[in-house]
């Protein structure tokens, strides 16, 4: 990319995976991009993040930051709600996207992101950052070698305490429309833990076992004090060839629980087993609770991987390359946890593909 003139891109949603995640990318990618606006509802969100990140302009409104004439693309970090709305208005506007998981809050809204991408013709990629991700990566690897042979069972267990964020210090935190409430405990604008976090092992299932799901069953739980939505959910996936997934995602945990990943793949030859070991030498306790405030950032899966999708996705917008992971394949990640929200409501399996 030597001797190219840097992208110029806008940021819509400034806040925890914004400063968490794709700001601190954008930066270490600063020979590449150039961030020249940023919007956010919370005007002083979208104020600081353009003073910290050097930024020309900053908006309370994504409308006025499409308005631009001089963007390259945009990365919406807002909430999977907006995402169809969000898309669609950059589409219109003939501006490329790159757009947090999961990718919308159902299927339909999904269609509606990929059909304006495509009748604009502009690029449009989904930020699964576990398709980056060193871990999921080799594992990947090591299936198309043949190494294990054909894979027959996955399983990935997630769990998060509700402080996750604590330790890195961000200066935010969720949007809260309802005062101490967050967006993703409320019903009107979350499906709780299916999209919010089982989303990327639904992706990863897909991914890894490479046929079309026929069914899901899950069962899910509000554990918080006053949520709407599950914040824990678990599920078993029957696929086309007979291969089975589940997960186990929790993201409430009691405060000094350690930030927790366990995948394992069984194949018809072989197992691939990948854990977060316990990665916090410090650990300190007070009136407010415990603290691990080196566990998150030293994960595996975390930091790189934000740098890696989004130069995938600079290299598809100035060289052609293909997007390494399609619309459609996220699409199919929000099926399947769309699909495992109906079967934990109803409590019976969900077949797939789902028909409405």
């Amino acid at each position: 990319m030597a001797g190219e003139r840097r992208l110029r891109v806008g940021l819509i949603g400034a806040g925890t995976i914004a400063f968490s995640a794709h700001l601190p990318a954008m930066r270490k990618l600063r020979d590449h991009i150039e961030l020249v606006a940023v919007a956010d509802v919370r005007i002083e969100n979208a104020e600081r993040a353009a003073r910290e990140y050097g930024a020309e302009s900053h908006y309370g409104d994504y409308h006025e930051l499409l308005a631009r004439e001089d963007l390259d693309f945009v990365d919406i970090c807002t909430p999977e709600f907006l995402h169809a709305e969000q898309v669609e208005a950059a589409a219109a506007a003939g501006i490329h996207v790159i757009c947090e998981k999961p990718m919308a809050a159902s299927v339909d809204e999904a269609d509606r992101m990929i059909r304006a991408s495509e009748a604009a013709g502009t690029l449009l990629m989904i930020a699964h950052s576990r398709r980056f991700t060193g871990r999921y990566r080799n594992i990947r690897a090591a299936i198309e070698r043949g190494d294990i042979g054909e894979v027959r069972y996955v399983r990935e267990n997630e769990r998060r305490p509700r402080a996750m964020y604590d330790g890195l210090n961000l200066g935010t935190n969720y949007w809260t429309p309802e005062r101490g409430r967050s967006w993703l405990t409320l019903a009107r604008f979350s499906q709780g833990a299916a999209l919010a976090n089982a989303v990327h092992e639904t992706d990863l299932a897909r991914w890894f076992i490479g046929v079309e799901p026929t069914s899901i069953y899950a069962e899910a739980r509000i554990t918080e004090d006053g949520a709407e939505v599950p914040d824990m959910i678990t599920y078993t996936i029957s696929f086309a060839n007979g291969a089975v997934a589940a997960a186990e995602v929790v993201n409430q945990l009691p405060r000094g629980y350690p930030y927790f990943h366990m995948m394992e793949v069984i194949g018809r030859e072989g197992r691939i087993r990948a854990t977060d070991p316990i990665q916090s030498p410090y650990l300190s306790a007070d009136v407010t609770g415990i603290q691990q405030p080196v566990n998150f950032p030293a994960l595996l899966h975390v930091d790189q991987a934000y740098v890696e999708e989004l130069s995938a996705f600079i290299r598809s917008i100035r060289f052609g390359d293909p997007l390494p992971i399609q619309p459609r394949e996220a699409r199919g990640a929000v099926e399947l946890s769309v699909a495992a929200v109906r079967s934990s409501q109803t409590g019976q399996p969900v077949a797939l593909p789902l028909t409405s």
